[in-house]
């Protein structure tokens, strides 16, 4: 009987409480973050040396407005790629990564950042063989660096796509659409 009545008032509780009268502000609820629509980021000015896979180095600086890479800078719109080599929804990116690049090869670049630390060199070559990637991937503390810089990334996958002239356009975050990505690209490329 003691059992049966403190079922009933816990049941009676949970019925109570479950009203469409919430008091709870609805501004508080996060909403949807598979992207970021703000493009009001501010940067603060500092210099990057990005290491490749193969040796290479990528230099950029952050600006007020977003990220200047020496190399691409006029040329083509970049997409910095944070991810890791653990991550499902990161793998399952690739393959739109790749295609969208190969659509866009003329204006368009990949800077993948690796947000692992310790993974051994030849584990990367062997996941950038077994998905055949062909965009730069970085690896070391810097990458940390910029991740922090990017907004304290904390989460993969996270994207940041900014314009020819390195004004910061989008923050994706977690797994994207292609479609969402082509039509940001598309203005990232055309501005």
């Amino acid at each position: 009987m003691k059992k049966s009545l403190i079922g009933l008032v816990v049941i009676g509780f949970l019925f109570s409480a479950c009203d469409n009268k919430t008091t709870i502000d609805e501004s508080v609820i996060v909403k949807s973050t598979s992207q970021d629509s703000s493009n009001n980021k501010e940067f603060v000015s500092e210099n990057f040396t990005l290491l490749t896979t193969d040796e290479k180095f990528i230099t950029l600086k952050s600006t007020a407005q977003g990220l200047d890479f020496e190399e691409f800078k006029g040329k083509k719109a970049v997409l910095v790629d944070v991810f890791a080599t653990w991550c499902p929804p990161c793998i399952e990116e690739l393959p739109i990564l790749k295609e969208l690049r190969e659509k866009y090869k003329n204006d368009f670049e990949i800077v993948s950042v690796l947000f692992e630390k310790d993974k051994p060199k030849q584990e990367i070559l062997d996941f950038i063989a077994k998905y055949q990637i062909e965009y730069p991937i970085t690896v070391g503390e810097e990458n940390f660096k910029l991740a922090k810089q990017l907004g304290d990334v904390k989460k993969i996958p996270e994207m940041f796509l900014f314009t020819k002239d390195g004004r910061f356009v989008k923050r994706f975050v977690g797994k994207t659409s292609k479609e969402d990505l082509e039509q940001y690209i598309n203005l990232a490329i055309k501005n």
